[in-house]
């Protein structure tokens, strides 16, 4: 069972709606279940039936980890105690709106960039047709396909095995954060991540040391993660968070700085909504920037493609002119 981003946002839309016109959320769901489809509608199964049995809205999504991140039943825990459950679904809509945006406007922009790249291969390969034969032209065709889709099946394949190693790995986290641009939106959305849990989960009256162990991991961050690990002993002792997040070397500057600001002058609540936003608008431009050059990349990747092989072509073609007049 596994849900699309926009499934999620949808889901998390109507039911910020209606808790916020005050029903229930058992009743919420109860109102959905007869329009939810698919996986929709049985993730809305499975949590009815939870609350059923008793248990609170936070427990029967953290029973879901296959459907529901850590991030997401850390927030829905978080706002469930504090009494401000629709701020948490609201959040969570925006969020998953904002990822699903970015990914359907990166699909957009590369389809002429794709198109283009087929497009050449077959025709660029044309001429294989009238000077060899069409089983060679198969031969020539096919082979390109199966280069550039094995290559897109190891990305596909290695790059969630990376992102769920990065998440309980500093090492791994350490060197996915170095890859250009990605690097930045991964550590964004993950201090972001962070923010928004630790944030959420001190407003909700629970103790600085779980707030902050929940927030580590719903970070998704190795090197975050790692951070805190090491700070919980620490902090069990006494000492102040910000501090030790900060000689930890895992959080950027200003992060820190703000942490330990935020902890001396009480204001650690607001500094952590401020940080969530900043980090989250920031990874939102750069994963924008992405999605814009990416396939402009590719499309000139292409455009050199089907220069190389017009030079080619003719280069053999003259080759075979002057062969002729010796």
């Amino acid at each position: 069972m596994s849900l699309s981003l926009r499934e999620k946002q949808r889901l998390y839309h109507s039911l910020a709606q209606l808790v916020r016109q005050g029903i229930p959320f058992p009743a919420a769901l109860n109102k959905l279940a007869p329009g939810a489809r698919g996986d929709t509608r049985r993730l809305i199964e499975a949590a009815r039936k939870s609350l059923a049995s008793g248990h609170t809205v936070g427990e029967a999504f953290t029973a879901m980890p296959s459907v529901v991140s850590s991030l997401e039943s850390a927030v829905v825990s978080a706002v469930e105690k504090s009494g401000q459950l629709d701020r948490g679904l609201r959040d969570l809509s925006e969020y998953f709106a904002a990822l699903d945006k970015a990914r359907r406007d990166f699909v957009m922009r590369c389809a002429y960039p794709v198109f283009m790249l087929h497009f050449g291969i077959l025709l660029l390969n044309a001429p294989t047709l009238f000077t060899q034969s069409a089983a060679a032209y198969g031969r020539q065709v096919g082979t390109a396909f199966l280069f550039v889709y094995a290559c897109v099946a190891v990305i596909a394949f290695a790059a969630p095995l990376l992102r769920d190693a990065g998440a309980v790995s500093a090492g791994i986290d350490r060197l996915l954060i170095l890859f250009p641009i990605l690097g930045q939106i991964r550590r964004s959305f993950a201090l972001s991540r962070f923010c928004t849990v630790y944030g959420l989960q001190l407003d909700a009256g629970i103790n600085v040391i779980d707030s902050v162990i929940t927030a580590g991991r719903s970070s998704r961050s190795g090197l975050v993660r790692s951070a805190v690990d090491s700070a919980v002993p620490n902090i069990r002792g006494g000492s102040q968070v910000g501090p030790l997040l900060a000689a930890s070397g895992a959080f950027p500057s200003d992060m820190a700085q703000a942490l330990i600001v935020g902890e001396e002058t009480g204001s650690l609540d607001d500094e952590l909504q401020r940080l969530s936003m900043e980090f989250r608008d920031r990874a939102l431009v750069a994963l924008a920037a992405f999605t814009e050059w990416l396939p402009r990349l590719i499309y000139i990747g292409v455009v050199l493609y089907m220069g190389w092989k017009i030079v080619s072509f003719y280069q053999g073609y003259y080759g075979q002119i002057e062969k002729m007049l010796q």
